[in-house]
């Protein structure tokens, strides 16, 4: 026989139901605020975590990058002594004779190799040392004299007629960095922080003694610092190869800045 309900019943149903429902909402409010705080404390704690390690970053950038800055103020200032002069000055300069007449044109400065001492490069012939064959003169052989920052004078015991006995020089290829013209302009790094210069000149005296290099510690540098010119050194043999400046940090940190006229 079947169970009949009643409206008693049927209303006591409802009521139940709409208990459990409300029981259900509230527990799941309660799950719900107990996982709050902690993805809150959790979001909060990463951020300035990940901050941190970015400034870390910037720092060490920084630092990095301020290893070759230049502090004229911590420097002294290099001038050109007498007797002393710019390889670029000298490279391009008239020579002449005994007589005083035009003879041929300084066209480079062969450094060498081993310690040799510099020697003369000039062109034999042409006009303003262009056209003609390239020689070697020795500076003991010329008598070279001008103020700083200007364009020398040379003077040698030679004729024009005699130029041809002058042993002849031949450049095999480009980047040889045994000649002066080559090595300005090279972009070597330095040995104590692999950081690239620029070699913008070097420093000769009249009898052929090369001294300093001028140096730009960074390739869009408008520096310049005067150091050893023995400090340049080519990697491979016979002046080809990659250029490097074998130079500590204090060496550098010591370098006078160099004031040209």
């Amino acid at each position: 026989m079947g169970q009949v309900t009643t409206e008693k019943d049927l209303a006591m149903k409802m009521l139940l139901a709409t208990a459990s429902a409300s029981a259900l909402l509230l527990a799941a409010a309660a799950c719900s605020d107990a996982d709050a705080p902690a993805q809150t404390a959790g979001y909060e704690t990463n951020g300035p975590q990940i901050e941190t390690v970015d400034d870390a970053d910037d720092q060490t950038v920084e630092a990095a990058e301020a290893d070759t800055d230049v502090d004229a103020s911590t420097r002294t200032e290099y001038t050109l002594a007498a007797g002393e002069m710019e390889a670029s000055d000298l490279i391009g300069a008239s020579v002449h004779g005994p007589a005083g007449e035009e003879i041929a044109t300084v066209a480079d400065i062969f450094l060498g190799t081993n310690g040799m001492e510099p020697v003369l490069l000039v062109r034999d012939g042409g006009i303003s040392g262009l056209g003609g064959d390239l020689r070697t003169l020795n500076f003991d052989a010329a008598t070279v004299s001008g103020e700083a920052g200007d364009e020398p004078d040379l003077i040698i015991a030679i004729t024009e007629e005699n130029l041809e006995t002058l042993p002849e020089f031949e450049q095999d290829e480009m980047n040889d960095f045994r000649l002066a013209s080559e090595m300005m302009g090279a972009v070597p790094a330095m040995s104590f922080s692999d950081e690239q210069a620029r070699v913008n000149d070097l420093i000769v005296t009249n009898t052929g003694e090369l001294k300093y290099a001028v140096i730009s510690p960074g390739l869009v540098s408008t520096d310049q610092i005067v150091i050893d010119a023995n400090a340049i050194k080519v990697a491979e043999g016979d002046g080809e190869g990659e250029v490097v400046i074998d130079i500590d940090q204090a060496a550098f940190d010591e370098a006078p800045m160099y004031r040209w006229e």
